[in-house]
């Protein structure tokens, strides 16, 4: 707490102030956290300070809240081009970061708990600088960086603009609050950033990274990275009391079927539920691409859970702790092209009758990117949700390509780099209609939106091929396939597993 108070003091936070009529003083409080790495061992002991910014109120408080922060699909990207192009990676860490920024509007605060001055015990405090807690925190934070990195003379990305690009070295910076990833050619180039922000900020070199937003990385030889949350699994299955659960080989039963609530039925308790589902979202969505549709199918009973959906979920995570060790893998790869795979279940959800849509996008031999979702109407033929699939899934290689454009130009790629994108897709139907407006009697109906991709591959911003269905890695996405199906599809979405 003492070191706490000294960062606020050294950074002139805030100043007493004898409270006028008219004027509130919000709360503060401690907040104490052991924070650890990727394999739950413990790297620092946090004590902060934090506004009860629950109390702040629109328009009085507070105006624009909204700051970006880096996708998660956007620092995969980047462990993979990392991989291909031999980068060095250098990690940072903002000490105090909401510290640094100036207060936008007038704010008060009660004295610290433990630290109140005897001799003005009724005043309060008046915030010059932002403080932990505080809604406008983030954006105050966000906005003094970037006019900081401007200065710089980096340049922001269009695509993801938490990203920065240096272009005189190609350099990338990697901003997710206030933990920094530097990427570059050389290590100086990366400990050069690394110094122009000391000047600035109170920062913190931590070097080659381990763990980045939970994620244990790997790097065995200068062209591979994996990424894991083995730490993460471990710690979700302690809280639900799956440590000791019988090993499993997929992440739902074969044979079942879930389906709503039905009279009679055994009810779960829907807090600890939503509490499961959640932590497995999370663990879907950062590292482990081949839990996502049972996830996707197990969000759809939030409101009314029964046991049997309480009871597959846990088998969800009993899998998901049974695979701990398994990782994303990046690298060996010929190219660095952006290859995407788009398929459709056909009216897969017993109870709407629609159908679920999964694509996903691998670089580097390694998965990027991700999507299972259940789609909003309910489709006619088989040919027409996986027509939907491939559309959704070319606006998001157009995104792709873009981000990779701005980043390729940067890292000075090789020739070897072809585009546009190549989607994968199982059914030659959708590719006819996709590539010609035929078949108009199956496609007459379906949603103009959807004919999106049909111009852009006239305008050649992606390419679509066929792929044998036993090849279509999305199929993982999209529905309960087989044990040997199964692994046969992990294994090409995850690549060949290394030991730590």
């Amino acid at each position: 707490m003492n070191d706490e108070i000294n960062s606020i003091m050294k950074n002139k936070t805030w100043r007493m102030y004898e409270l006028s009529k008219g004027h509130k003083a919000i709360g503060c409080k401690w907040v104490y956290k052991i924070k650890v790495d990727g394999n739950n061992k413990p790297i620092k002991y946090k004590a902060r300070l934090v506004a009860k910014g629950y109390l702040q109120q629109a328009g009085i408080d507070f105006d624009e809240t909204f700051a970006p922060v880096m996708r998660i699909e956007t620092v995969r990207l980047l462990f993979a081009l990392a991989a291909f192009f031999d980068l060095e990676i250098v990690q940072i860490d903002t000490k105090t970061v909401f510290l640094h920024g100036t207060s936008d509007l007038a704010l008060y605060i009660q004295q610290p708990p433990g630290f109140i001055d005897q001799s003005n015990p009724s005043k309060v405090l008046e915030l010059l600088k932002s403080l932990y807690g505080l809604k406008q925190a983030p954006r105050i934070w966000y906005i003094l960086l970037l006019s900081h990195l401007l200065k710089l003379s980096f340049i922001a990305l269009e695509s993801d603009p938490s990203i920065y690009i240096y272009p005189k070295t190609g350099v990338i910076l990697a901003v997710y609050i206030d933990d920094i990833l530097i990427f570059g050619r050389t290590k100086s180039q990366c400990d050069d950033v690394y110094h122009e922000l000391k000047k600035q900020f109170d920062i913190q070199y931590i070097g080659t990274p381990t763990t980045f937003l939970g994620l244990n990385i790997i790097r065995p030889n200068r062209h591979s990275i994996s990424i894991n949350q083995k730490g993460y699994i471990e710690r979700m299955a302690k809280r639900f009391h799956m440590e000791d659960a019988a090993p499993r080989i997929m992440p739902m039963h074969v044979s079942l079927h879930l389906h709503e609530a039905q009279e009679g039925e055994g009810m779960a308790d829907q807090k600890e539920y939503q509490e499961l589902i959640g932590s497995l979202n999370h663990a879907a969505v950062y590292s482990r691409p081949d839990i996502t549709n049972a996830v996707s199918n197990l969000t759809r009973y939030l409101q009314k859970p029964t046991t049997t959906h309480m009871r597959e979920a846990q088998h969800t995570l009993g899998y998901l702790y049974t695979t701990r060790e398994l990782q994303i893998n990046y690298g060996g790869a010929p190219d660095i092209n952006v290859h995407g795979y788009a398929d459709a279940n056909w009216g897969g959800d017993v109870d709407t009758r629609k159908s679920t849509t999964g694509y996903l996008f691998v670089v580097n031999n390694g998965a990027i990117l991700r999507t299972s979702r259940r789609q909003t109407t309910v489709a006619l033929f088989t040919m027409e949700p996986e027509y939907m699939a491939l559309s959704d899934a070319t606006r998001e290689a157009i995104a792709k390509h873009q981000l990779m454009q701005e980043l390729r130009i940067n890292v000075q790629a090789p020739p070897k780099i072809s585009y546009p994108p190549r989607i994968h897709c199982d059914n030659q139907g959708t590719l006819a209609i996709a590539e010609n407006p035929v078949n108009y009697q199956c496609s007459k109906h379906i949603d103009i939106r959807y004919h999106f991709v049909r111009h852009a591959i006239q305008d050649k911003k992606v390419t679509v091929t066929y792929i044998p269905t036993k090849m279509q890695i999305a199929d993982i996405l999209t529905k309960v396939l087989g044990p040997l199906q199964h692994r046969e599809n992990v294994n090409r979405l995850f690549g060949p597993q290394r030991k730590e």
